[in-house]
């Protein structure tokens, strides 16, 4: 046996070494030693109801509803507070506990508004979806409802409203936790307690409360009644504001796209992403976008057809400015596409924006696929440097004509400015954009529309090295299918 397979061997020993054996309602399933018990039971796809317990952030125990009951222990206790033991027996199907789930579950819906028909929360509620599994019960309320501030603006994009807020602590946690910002605490005793917003949030990751929070007490200012959740469909993809390349999902339907969310990846973002990150979409849906070739006529952009753009650039000598934003793929296909061609081609970098990182995801860089573009170019030969673009904006004469493959996301609208103005030399300036008509187009001849990143099939690489995927949305599929638009006019 060769020394890497024992090695493995020895591995996988280890891994067998730190599982224990226990029986849920009567299955055998496994867990890892010394984890909490809600965990081993979702980790299996047993359903246990659950408010407080969040896989990123400590154990409070404090909402109750994950009581279950163990062989040999004659009370019921909180699974997210029990650790795993071999051959524990566990269940939470029977009546004393369905009863005990039942009880809890309407003290948390006592003083709660009944304000679903408004509550964006609601198709995605917690509240919701407990009461039709556990509750459905007339209430026993006999007093009236205790009544607390509502559309509370905290800041960050983010809204409290504490009348729905069940005391779960999980906002609490994460700003005490995660962000170590200790904005938000609980104050208060008895049904008088509430979440209390000591001073308004100013933490890169807020908006990840409204993610975490299990009901409708914190949402989204920018998401707003904007849309029911049942409209939309999910597409998990890749974030691209930064090097960091967190795995997200875009919530969309057949009107466009509406938020962005992170989805858990061990390797990269854990259960977060940063408030910046849910802003990529919004240049992809925008009514400002450019939809079809057009000329500038006079400082007024107008259709037009491309073969009359190709007839106009015929006889010039092409050259290319890329940017960091383009996939693996279309680096490849475009490097393709120049064989044979005396092209010249660089390489348009974002500046860094701030520290180079956070300590938790924000980078200052914020060059999606920086480390895909290098090796691109390297691979074909290409100087990716700053004095390689430089070269090219040197060399520019009316002889030439200069495409710029415009960023998706400009951070910073001068340090691009400053590039637009070396190209004026240029006897031709086409710019292919796959986001909004900016002012700062003003001074190309034609503009030509290419696919958003929510708009095509492909890999970046990440900060870390890893290949991080890019999913067509639900309404582009179609587009992804031809990546052939930034090199077609090499050879025109």
């Amino acid at each position: 046996m060769t020394e890497p397979i024992k090695t493995e061997v020895a591995k996988t020993e280890a891994a067998k070494a730190d599982l224990v054996n226990l029986k849920w309602n009567g299955v055998d399933i496994q867990a890892e030693k010394g984890s909490n018990l809600l965990k081993a039971a979702l980790d299996n796809g047993i359903e246990v109801a659950h408010y407080c317990y969040h896989a990123g952030l400590s154990i409070a125990g404090v909402c109750r509803m994950c009581m279950v009951e163990q062989d040999g222990n004659p009370r019921a206790f909180p699974s997210c507070n029990a650790t795993c033991g071999e051959g524990m027996v566990i269940r939470n199907d029977t009546p004393k506990i369905k009863a005990a789930v039942e009880a809890t579950l309407q003290f948390h819906l006592l003083n709660h508004p009944l304000d679903c028909p408004v509550c964006d929360q609601a198709g995605e509620c917690g509240l919701q979806d407990y009461y039709m599994k556990h509750g459905v019960y007339d209430s026993q309320m006999i007093d009236k409802k205790v009544h607390k501030p509502k559309v509370q603006d905290i800041g960050k994009n983010v809204m409290l409203d504490a009348e729905r807020c069940i005391l779960c602590s999980r906002c609490a946690r994460f700003t005490e936790e995660v962000t170590h910002t200790h904005e938000l605490g609980i104050l208060n005793r008895g049904d008088h307690a509430e979440i209390t917003v000591n001073e308004e949030l100013k933490n890169d990751y807020a908006q990840n409360l409204v993610d975490i929070c299990p009901v409708g007490a914190l949402t989204s200012k920018d998401f707003r009644f904007k849309q029911r959740v049942w409209f939309l469909k999910d597409v998990h993809t890749t974030c691209i504001g930064c090097e960091t390349g967190c795995s997200v999902k875009v919530s969309q339907n057949k009107n466009g796209a509406y938020r962005v969310k992170p989805v858990y990846d061990h390797d990269v973002n854990g259960h977060w992403m940063c408030d910046d990150g849910r802003n990529i979409y919004k240049h992809v849906s925008s009514p400002t976008r450019l939809s079809s070739a057009s000329e500038n006529i006079n400082g007024l952009f107008v259709p037009v057809d491309e073969l009359s753009i190709q007839s106009k650039v015929k006889g010039l000598k092409p050259k290319y400015i890329l940017s960091t934003g383009l996939t693996v793929e279309e680096y490849a296909q475009f490097f393709s596409s120049l064989k044979g061609s005396k092209v010249e081609v660089g390489l348009y970098t974002l500046p860094n924006l701030g520290a180079d990182f956070d300590g938790i995801l924000k980078r200052g860089d914020k060059n999606a696929n920086l480390r895909g573009a290098k090796a691109a170019f390297a691979a074909a030969g290409f100087d990716s440097t700053q004095e390689g673009l430089d070269k090219i904006l040197n060399s520019l004469s009316s002889n030439d004509v200069v495409y710029v493959v415009i960023p998706e996301i400009l951070y910073n609208e001068d340090h691009f400015n400053t590039l637009i103005k070396k190209t004026e030399k240029a006897g031709m300036k086409l710019a292919l954009t796959p986001g909004e008509t900016l002012s700062t187009l003003r001074t190309f001849n034609y503009l030509l529309p290419v696919p958003s990143f929510l708009e095509k099939n492909g890999n970046i690489i990440n900060h870390q090295g890893l290949s991080r995927p890019l999913r067509a949305g639900l309404n582009y599929g179609e587009t992804s299918k031809d990546i052939s638009y930034y090199g077609k006019w090499v050879n025109v």
